[in-house]
């Protein structure tokens, strides 16, 4: 009995107070169905009030009553005083102290700072599931872009990317999300992330250096892994702050695949672009004790000179150190260390000899191999000028012979 006494107590309550709140949002109506309904703001620009109810009924929020949210108005004396900002935190704490804790809370509630409504919207919030929301893998870029590809708030605040939007769209991951529609690729906020978004300085930050890797790793797992072990990740766990990360070598907000000829990582680019950029570095070489004629040596061999050539599938430094699992070359598991190298090799050249394997790449002047090989090509160098030289002394003698002979036979004639 007791049991059918509390259901009928709140079946008769909620019976009560719905007709109530269904009269409170359509009193409300009879106003802001009104398109001319204005108000001002403190700097006494118009805002308008209108809202279509068709709008508010598809909303997430549908079937609240609007003093579910503008809890300060008073409909006894509204609209004799202004409504107060609206505390989303009120429904959505945990979320309102992540945001609170952002670059973007932390920024104020200026005009410039975006609010939960700047992104989700207002009255016509939609659920993320739904393709019309702002807040949707396909809109999401979209929306980020309305302050971030907006040139005053970008040279405002020293936003360093001024239109991340531009590049995203051509990127692999905006191609898959806008145009293939596939939205397990990455958005703004699987890098960034969402309500809690920090500078990139902060060491909290998703996207602070150290953290990039571990970032991009959600979705490429694997790849991740690798690069923990590599001799880049142990730098970046050290704390080395001229250590690679994803986005050194693959880029930011314009990632393209490696087949993409613009991409950093693009076989005719990574050695000649990518690698170069630290490896033929002074600074970065000079400091960390690396060999500075790298790239130089390179170019000069076989598949530099291929490469140069357009060849797509000669060498690059990728093909022979690794990708992602880069390892110093005396560590046993590295692609270049000496026992490893004929089936490094053997990637391309199935028949390769161990011998063969072993002949260096980088040949300097420092190793005896490269002495011999630089006393050899000067030796030939020279051998062809006075091969060439004597052929052409030669030719130019017997021509200028043959003329005299020429003429005086014409003379005698």
């Amino acid at each position: 009995m007791k049991t059918i006494a509390i259901i009928y107590s709140l079946t008769l309550n909620f019976l009560l107070l719905y007709p109530l709140c269904s009269f409170a949002q359509e009193a409300c109506f009879e106003c802001h169905n009104d398109p001319e309904l204005v108000t001002e703001d403190v700097e006494g620009n118009e805002i308008l009030l209108h809202l279509e109810p068709e709008v508010y009924s598809r909303s997430i929020h549908g079937e609240f009553d609007c003093t579910d949210c503008h809890a300060s108005i008073d409909l006894d004396d509204h609209p004799g005083e202004k409504s107060e900002y609206v505390d989303c935190g009120t429904c959505h704490e945990d979320v309102a102290k992540a945001h609170l804790s952002s670059v973007h809370g932390q920024s104020g509630n200026g005009s410039d700072a975006a609010s939960c409504a700047d992104c989700h919207g207002k009255h016509d919030i939609l659920p993320i599931a739904d393709l019309a929301s702002r807040v949707s893998p396909l809109n999401l870029a979209t929306t980020c872009a309305i302050c971030h590809s907006n040139p005053k708030i970008t040279q405002k605040y020293n936003i360093p990317i001024s239109d991340p939007l531009a590049a995203y769209k051509n990127s692999i991951h905006g191609v898959a999300i806008l145009t293939e529609q596939n939205f397990d690729a990455a958005t703004c906020g699987s890098c960034h992330g969402f309500h809690n978004i920090k500078a990139m300085d902060d060491p909290e930050s998703l996207i602070h250096w150290q953290n990039v890797a571990k970032t991009c790793g959600r979705c490429h797992g694997e790849i991740y892994e690798q690069y923990t072990e590599s001799v880049h990740g142990r730098a970046v766990e050290k704390g080395i702050r001229a250590a690679p990360v994803c986005t050194n070598c693959h880029g930011e907000h314009n990632v393209k695949s490696h087949t993409d000829p613009d991409s950093p990582v693009h076989p005719l680019r990574v050695s000649a672009v990518t690698c170069e950029r630290c490896h033929a570095s002074e600074q970065i070489v000079g400091r960390f004790g690396l060999s500075m004629d790298r790239k130089e040596t390179f170019e000069e061999s076989y598949h530099g000179l291929a490469i140069k050539g357009g060849s797509l599938s000669a060498a690059n430094c990728a093909s022979c150190h690794g990708i992602h699992n880069i390892l110093p070359s005396s560590a046993p598991a590295s692609l270049v260390y000496p026992a490893n190298l004929k089936k490094t090799c053997g990637k391309c050249h199935p028949d390769i000899s161990e011998n063969v394997a072993k002949g260096a790449v980088h040949l300097t002047t420092s190793s005896a191999p490269g002495r011999i090989v630089h006393y050899v090509e000067k030796f030939y160098i020279l051998l062809i000028v006075v091969v060439i030289g004597v052929m052409v002394i030669h030719n130019s003698a017997d021509f200028v012979k043959r003329a005299k002979r020429r003429i005086k036979m014409r003379e005698e004639e």
